[in-house]
């Protein structure tokens, strides 16, 4: 039972929640229609209101036939009230009526004015019930007759029009309906079933029309409402949008001229709305457009043909003279048709876009221009250079492609800082830019590497000629914070389509032909030839072989014996790295270890090295040290000290047995960090030699500064002592600087008996070299030391000048 009590209620619920959603389909209610429900009902009265007039003389028709035909029949005092109670009742509800609608521009209806006008109707329609309640019985067969003509009327004209207040006309016809269906009843008439069965079908399709026209005027009054806020919206919007946003709106009649123009519009334009209003809108462009700007005229021509051919455009740009300024104005717009589909116009949306085109202009600008000189960047330069590929403007056109690099940037820029390198760079692009015409290209590519591609200077003459120009205007010293600096520059030129049709050809061929500059010693030009690529490929096989060459052992390690000039005896071996290639045979250092430095297979090199070095040293009598050269990479590696602790750890070498040769380049690079790597260094009881003294930037400024143990004096003045004063000058220099700072020498690269001799002469402590002994494999240093010994005890004397012949070239 419960839970068909339950099953009746949901029943019960569903067909509440149906009909209420029903009557608020014809009738305004707050829960669907919120503030305008009240609005609704005084347009329901109003819609009364009007048809009120027709009503109170149809009604006064029907009361007079009434009251005629029945003057004889009843008496008289009773038709005469009732007939002015009847004819005075729609004035009086009129009048009543107006009192429920408050006036302004939205009227509202008053509390309580649906529940009036129903009690209004049913009284009304009570009056005209009198009739078929009460005279109906009585009344002759023709008086019935006119009786229910006029009840019958009364119903339908009634429903009709008051159906926009469903309640109020179904009160109406109810009221109407029930006294007819009991004057029915009680006349003769009572006894027709099918009058009756008439009266009530009837009387329930007139409920049914007035539902049905009820729910169709809500529908108007509700589609009115959203219309009217829709535009509401739409015209605050747009006002809005008049007053404050930079757009404007327009709109062309089918003539071409403009319509509603707003004052926006106006101040966009710089003229009155009557001067926009005399000429048509593309002559106003017309007039505003830049003189001689083809761009300009080829936009407004776009949009001609756009307005003659009624395609719709968006986000047309065109340039406008408003006054002295220019202004970018972007349109968009769509063709305005009329009821019949005839062309009526355009109506679009104007928007001044200067500055964003500024904006994309500077970006554009940005993209393609190097902050730093001004010049082209790297972006820029690779998409000009883009156009020498096939199907390009200008593939043709022979061009030169000049790469233009300083040499001593890097050392000007660690040395007086970064913001004297960006002066000197863009001093030098000042330059760049005088030996360039119309029509080329100069771009910095990044760092201090700058590209000059020239349709000028397209044959070697003439750009073998601009070559030697930049070189001597490049060389001219540069005024940068009160310091005077002096650079040089390498230039690496190649030739299309001599060298390389394509751009990466082109660009591969003058990188190549700039390395080939620097290699020949830097301030000079040099063009690209085939040996360069050959070369190039060489060094690119050596790069991919040097690290397989670790994996398979295939370095070793050779020894050279350094000297004590005095007494003879040998104080140690230099390490000398080679490569004993499984094809090319043995590969110098000089050949493979600059690869290595470059790719920064340097470092695993010489770490295996400096073991390699520490373990054959172990086999040595116990005086005799070791020297390893360190490159500048691994010089400044922060592992260096932790690496010597666990090699010597590993080995079982003594500290003061290990000897490191390193460049004056890695001192300066970075001048705290070398001396903490030094005083680690020498704290160990590690030997620290400076490699090719001589040959750097000799600052004796870091000779104070770094505790060091030696100077080696380096080959090219030991070789020039018999025959080049200058280089008796340097070295003599060299051995009394060393002396005054209580530094050890050693003189490189001796070949000869009077080099031998002069270094004795002037103090020089070791000596090493071909006249010495060549370098030898690990196994040969145990027969070398037994053979220079003479039977002397070991370690105490060498006779200088080995037997061996000498080529004259140190073999590093």
């Amino acid at each position: 039972m419960t839970g068909m009590s339950t099953t009746q209620q949901s029943w019960s619920t569903q067909w509440k929640s149906r009909i209420e959603h029903w009557m608020l389909d014809a009738m305004p209610g707050e829960a669907l229609d919120g503030p305008l429900a009240r609005y609704f009902r005084a347009r329901q009265v109003l819609a009364l209101l009007s048809i009120m007039p027709f009503v109170s003389v149809g009604n006064a028709i029907n009361t007079l036939v009434i009251c005629s035909v029945f003057w004889d029949s009843l008496p008289h005092v009773w038709l005469v009230v009732w007939g002015l109670t009847v004819s005075l009742t729609l004035p009086i509800a009129i009048f009543w009526w107006r009192q429920l609608i408050t006036s302004g521009h939205r009227p509202v209806a008053m509390p309580g004015a649906t529940r009036t006008l129903v009690a209004h109707v049913i009284a009304y329609g009570a009056l005209w019930s009198v009739m078929p309640v009460i005279v109906f019985p009585q009344a002759s067969h023709a008086e019935a007759l006119l009786i229910a003509t006029v009840v019958v009327g009364m119903i339908c004209s009634g429903a009709f029009m008051l159906s926009p207040t469903l309640l109020a006309a179904w009160a109406y016809v109810a009221t109407l309906g029930v006294g007819s269906i009991i004057g029915l009843l009680s006349s003769t008439y009572a006894t027709s079933a099918s009058l009756m069965v008439l009266l009530v079908v009837y009387t329930l399709v007139m409920s049914g029309v007035i539902f049905a026209n009820a729910r169709t005027f809500m529908s108007r009054l509700r589609a009115d409402a959203e219309t009217d806020r829709q535009k509401q919206l739409i015209d605050l919007l747009l006002r809005d949008f008049e007053e404050h946003a930079s757009d404007w709106l327009w709109e062309i009649s089918a003539t071409g001229h403009l319509r509603h123009v707003s004052a926006r519009l106006a101040e966009s334009f710089g003229m009155s709305q009557r001067q926009l209003q005399q000429q048509p809108f593309l002559e106003l462009l017309a007039s505003l457009l830049p003189k001689h700007d083809a761009a300009a005229r080829e936009s407004l021509a776009s949009l001609t043909t756009s307005i003659r051919m009624g395609q719709p455009f968006r986000d047309l740009e065109l340039p406008v003279s408003v006054g002295p300024h220019l202004h970018w104005w972007a349109l968009s717009a769509k063709p305005l048709f009329d009821d019949r589909g005839r062309a009526a116009g355009w109506r679009g949306v104007g928007s001044d876009i200067t500055q964003t085109r500024l904006a994309r202009e500077e970006l554009a600008r940005l993209a393609n221009q190097d902050s730093l000189t001004g010049l082209a960047n790297r972006h820029r330069f690779s998409t000009e250079l883009g156009r020498l590929g096939a199907g390009q403007e200008g593939a043709q056109r022979p061009c030169a492609l000049l790469f233009i690099d300083l040499d001593n940037f890097k050392n000007i820029n660690d040395t007086f800082g970064h913001g004297v390198g960006d002066q000197l760079l863009r001093k030098v692009g000042a330059r760049l830019k005088t030996c360039v015409v119309d029509g080329d290209l100069l771009a910095r590519l990044g760092g201090d590497e700058f590209a000059l591609l020239t349709w000028r200077y397209a044959d070697e003459a003439e750009a073998a000629a601009l070559a030697e120009r930049l070189l001597v205007l490049l060389a001219e010293p540069y005024q940068c914070d009160n310091v005077m600096l002096e650079s040089r520059t390498s230039i690496g030129v190649a030739l299309a389509p001599r060298d390389g049709a394509d751009p990466q050809s082109l660009l591969q061929c003058a990188d190549l032909a700039l390395y080939a500059a620097k290699a020949a010693g830097r301030n000079t030009y040099r063009f690209f030839d085939l040996p360069m690529a050959e070369t190039a490929r060489s060094r690119v096989r050596l790069q991919q072989e040097l690290g397989l060459a670790l994996a398979a052992e295939q370095f070793t390690l050779h020894f050279q014996p350094q000297v004590h000039l005095q007494t003879g005896a040998v104080i140690g071996f230099e390490a000398l790295v080679r490569w004993q290639h499984s094809e090319r045979g043995l590969i110098s250092p000089g050949e493979f270890i600059p690869v290595a430095e470059e790719t920064g297979q340097i470092v695993n090199l010489g770490t295996w090295v400096l073991r390699e070095a520490c373990r054959i040293a172990t086999q040595w009598p116990g005086e005799l040290r070791v020297a390893v050269n360190l490159s500048a990479v691994q010089f400044r590696s922060s592992s260096l000290i932790d690496l010597v602790d666990e090699v010597l750890q590993q080995t079982g070498l003594a500290p003061e047995r290990l000897e490191l040769e390193i460049t004056e380049s890695a001192l300066i690079e970075d001048h705290d960090g070398a001396q903490a790597t030094l005083s680690a260094l020498r704290s160990r009881g590690v030997r620290v030699a400076m490699d090719d003294f001589g040959t750097g930037y000799s600052s004796l400024a870091y000779l104070r500064r770094f505790p060091l143990d030696k100077l080696k004096i380096d080959g090219m003045f030991v070789r020039s002592l018999d025959s080049d004063e200058d280089a008796q000058a340097v070295v003599t220099a060299i051995i009394s600087l060393a002396r005054a700072l209580h530094l050890d020498t050693t003189a490189e690269g001796i070949e000869t008996e009077e080099q031998l001799v002069m270094l004795r002469a002037l103090g020089c402590d070791d000596i090493q070299g071909y006249f010495i002994a060549r370098p030898m494999p690990a196994a040969s240093v145990a027969d070398y030391l037994s053979r220079t010994q003479g039977g002397q005890e070991k370690g105490t004397r060498t006779a200088i000048g080995d037997p061996s012949p000498g080529s004259g070239v140190a073999a590093r």
